[in-house]
């Protein structure tokens, strides 16, 4: 994986469980979730490409 791109995933996921966690300690459940799909497709996308190196 290039380094850019690892980069970017590595603060796109970041800032994903860090809106998580302040909308739960805000008290917003639903919003807390909101992110689990794209945690899901970075995983899957990182998953994918380890069988490709």
């Amino acid at each position: 994986m290039k380094k850019p791109l690892a980069l970017f995933i590595i603060c796109f996921t970041l800032c994903l469980i860090a809106f998580a966690t302040w909308q739960l300690f805000k008290g917003n459940l639903e919003a807390a979730f909101m992110p689990l799909p794209f945690l899901l497709i970075i995983y899957f996308f990182l998953k994918s490409s380890d069988r490709q190196d």
